[in-house]
């Protein structure tokens, strides 16, 4: 289970998540970084913050650790799994390689998230709404559910087209009681 304990003490909003983009922008390396959780949500105006910042990348650990040492960011923790990093009192959470909470993204994840914006050469994006619920119901933790249903709502979200990506996924996946958390979904929305 994602460990929790770390969590930033107040809230992250958008001129948190600005701030962090331009510093990271600011060093003028080639980067894409694809926006998880609350992140993508605070970034489309969803809702006004989350308790971090989360970024799924392709690049390598080794290029992250070098460019956010250089931008003065402080590393909490070098695993793989979740890379932490502090920016003062704010926290980033980064993972690689397609896998997030135990969930290991179908192979189209990244053509199907949407390019927000380019600041210099660091390329903005959010992971498809698809996999950001997917990635939800992994921790599965009550704001989850409340963020899960808020996206649904907003954003379209053909619930039949989520069932079939997720079960898709969920059994090779490190997901405890894969089946009862899509459940717990379901009854939520009714």
């Amino acid at each position: 289970m994602y460990e929790n304990k770390y969590k930033n003490p107040k809230s992250t909003d958008l001129p948190d998540l600005e701030a962090f983009l331009q510093l990271i922008a600011d060093l003028d390396e080639e980067i894409e970084l694809f926006a998880i959780g609350g992140t993508a949500m605070v970034l489309k105006g969803i809702k006004e913050s989350t308790k971090d910042i989360d970024f799924l990348t392709d690049a390598g650990y080794d290029k992250i650790s070098r460019m956010f040492t250089l931008a003065g960011l402080t590393e909490k923790s070098k695993s793989k799994l979740v890379n932490i990093w502090n920016m003062k009192d704010v926290r980033i959470d980064i993972f690689y390689e397609q896998f997030i909470l135990g969930v290991s993204l179908p192979d189209d994840w990244k053509e199907l998230s949407e390019h927000i914006r380019t600041i210099g050469k660091l390329k903005l994006y959010i992971l498809n709404w698809y996999d950001i619920i997917i990635t939800k119901i992994a921790r599965a933790e009550e704001r989850d559910y409340k963020d899960m249903l808020l996206i649904i709502k907003t954003q379209k979200i053909d619930f039949k087209k989520l069932k079939e990506r997720y079960f898709s996924i969920a059994e090779e996946s490190i997901i405890s009681d894969y089946e009862e958390r899509f459940k717990h979904l379901e009854r939520q929305l009714k």
